[in-house]
């Protein structure tokens, strides 16, 4: 299964139609391996069970990306357990 890289638009309208599966973007800050220098966000569901999905974006900054989201969401701070590269979690 490859990477989707989805639009403002199609983003609101997927993040809606999840909301059975209780959708999250994660967003990573620009150390991946995959998007090196770029700020991700990438939808997971969590519902039946945690996984990440083939929806990604991907922008310059953090704020560019934040502006990408559904204005539904709500900001959560990254866990202490999270793996260093996760800057934030919205749901």
């Amino acid at each position: 299964m490859g990477v989707v890289a989805v639009s403002k638009d199609h983003l609101h309208r997927l993040t809606a139609r999840l909301q059975g599966r209780l959708p999250m973007w994660v967003v990573y800050g620009p150390t991946t391996r995959e998007y090196p220098g770029k700020w991700v966000a990438r939808m997971h569901v969590t519902l039946p069970q945690a996984k990440p999905t083939r929806f990604v974006m991907t922008h310059d900054s953090l704020e560019e990306v934040r502006e990408l989201l559904p204005p539904w969401l709500n900001r959560l701070s990254r866990d202490p357990e999270d793996a260093p590269e996760i800057i934030e979690v919205w749901l």
